[in-house]
């Protein structure tokens, strides 16, 4: 276990104003097998313009690689923490959502005065401005779900934060508890957010990047199987799931991905998600679909650009 003090970063806080001396984050990343992203991860977080008091857990989930050591020899100018545990599942089953929540209980446990919990993957690189684009309103430190955006690979869909790069206050972080740990989860959070009428935020301006594609990391066909499956979990209505079919067809792998999607979605359960969240976000999706029939450059400009 490796644990550094806050230093330079509390100086560039005092620039820019009284709000970045109230926020305290817990950094929580699930990590199995990469010690060769969690570096470039460092190098974006050390490289941030500014940097709010933080405290970083890594939970490492059984890896068979370097994770741990590399992650237990970083030298940064906040607080780090490496947790190790036992291998507790497969991705399906929510292992990288459980070993979150072990890191966040640790945390907590550790210090009660945190005012924001965030999701950050160990395969993400932060643009060096994030956190000071993410914060640059007076009152987005009071939104419950705050994220950036995508870039590199293709562009996503900016309706939803990124699963990558979530950002909860403590509150929700609190209400988020009843959710079952399972693939997922990162889009029923929201679901749930706005059924309890918490605030929600993508912020265009904050970038990032992924080391690898998302859902990538036990290879393309198994990843866009497991697209389809979460699909069928989360309640996508067929419509929005066809047109999500298609927009992946020419991606890697070309044409296979969006069957192997398809297969996923229509051999898999109803899965662990509570039946009116999978109704709520149905009609959040055909609610979308409409606006994009109304409007649909005006739309399509606020999705992807």
């Amino acid at each position: 276990m490796r644990s550094n003090i806050v230093g330079e970063s509390l100086g560039a806080i005092n620039v820019e104003g009284r709000m970045w001396l109230t926020l305290k984050i817990l950094i929580v990343t699930p990590a199995r097998n990469e010690g060769k992203n969690l570096p470039l991860l460092l190098e974006s977080l050390k490289n941030q313009i500014l940097l709010p008091n933080l405290l970083w857990i890594i939970v490492d989930d059984g890896s068979t690689d370097e994770t741990v050591k590399v992650a237990e020899e970083f030298v940064t100018p906040f607080r780090v923490i490496v947790l190790k545990r036992e291998q507790r599942g497969k991705l399906i089953s929510g292992a990288a959502f459980s070993a979150w929540w072990h890191g966040i209980d640790f945390g907590i446990d550790l210090e009660s005065d945190f005012t924001h919990v965030m999701k950050l993957d160990a395969d993400v690189s932060l643009d060096h401005a994030y956190f000071q684009q993410l914060f640059s309103e007076e009152r987005s430190q009071d939104i419950d779900l705050i994220g950036g955006v995508i870039s590199g690979f293709s562009r996503e869909q900016s309706s939803y934060v990124p699963g990558p790069v979530k950002l909860y206050s403590t509150r929700a972080i609190e209400l988020l508890r009843e959710l079952p740990v399972a693939t997922g989860f990162d889009v029923m959070d929201e679901i749930l957010c706005r059924e309890n009428g918490m605030r929600i935020s993508v912020v265009k301006s904050a970038k990032f990047t992924m080391n690898r594609e998302i859902g990538h990391s036990q290879g393309l066909l198994h990843g866009r199987r497991r697209n389809g499956l979460v699909c069928k979990w989360v309640g996508y209505a067929p419509e929005y799931f066809a047109l999500h079919c298609i927009r992946y067809l020419f991606r890697r792998p070309v044409v296979f991905g969006s069957f192997s999607m398809f297969y996923g979605f229509i051999s898999a359960d109803k899965g662990p998600y509570p039946p009116r969240l999978r109704v709520a976000h149905r009609a959040l999706q055909r609610a979308r679909l409409m606006e994009i029939l109304k409007h649909p450059v005006k739309t399509m400009k606020e999705l992807y650009f």
